[in-house]
């Protein structure tokens, strides 16, 4: 008498493997999909912070932070009167002693500067609203009523 084994998987063995790989799916999924956000708030966080470097050398050509106009930097005319022009793509005098102070700047951001032009006020949102950094910039920059999901940097 010969004896026959059929070789593979039950149904019920293949059900549960299934039922295992949608669990571990539905665990890890979230958190694939949240790295891409994370990445891009990276990303702009180290943006403003190349600004406020650009911003600071500025300072030393000038001694005064570039005006503002509707969230943008007005610090991009000739290199004799820079408050002159707004900055759209770089952030950059021209003329004869024109500096180059940051190349493609960041994407989305709001500039203000104070009345006395030795302070400013730079923020981006953020596409996850609960960073942690999102409250202590605010705080560090003494913002009272900060914009929601808002990242500041300030002088």
């Amino acid at each position: 008498m010969k004896n026959y084994y059929k070789a593979g998987f039950t149904l019920v063995e293949l059900l549960v493997v299934i039922a295992i790989i949608g669990v571990l799916a539905a665990i890890a999924l979230p958190n694939l999909l949240g790295a891409r956000e994370r990445a891009r708030d990276s990303r702009a966080k180290n943006s403003l912070i190349n600004l406020r470097n650009a911003l600071r050398l500025y300072y030393n050509d000038y001694q005064v932070y570039p005006t503002a106009s509707g969230g943008a930097i007005l610090g991009c005319g000739d290199a004799s009167a820079p408050g002159t022009a707004a900055c759209s793509n770089d952030f950059e005098t021209s003329g004869a002693n024109g500096t180059l102070y940051m190349k493609d700047l960041p994407e989305s951001f709001v500039y203000a500067q104070t009345q006395s032009g030795d302070a400013y006020e730079l923020y981006v949102v953020l596409e996850n609203g609960s960073d942690a950094e999102i409250a202590a910039s605010a705080t560090r920059c003494g913002i009272a009523s900060p914009v929601a999901s808002a990242y500041y940097t300030c002088e």
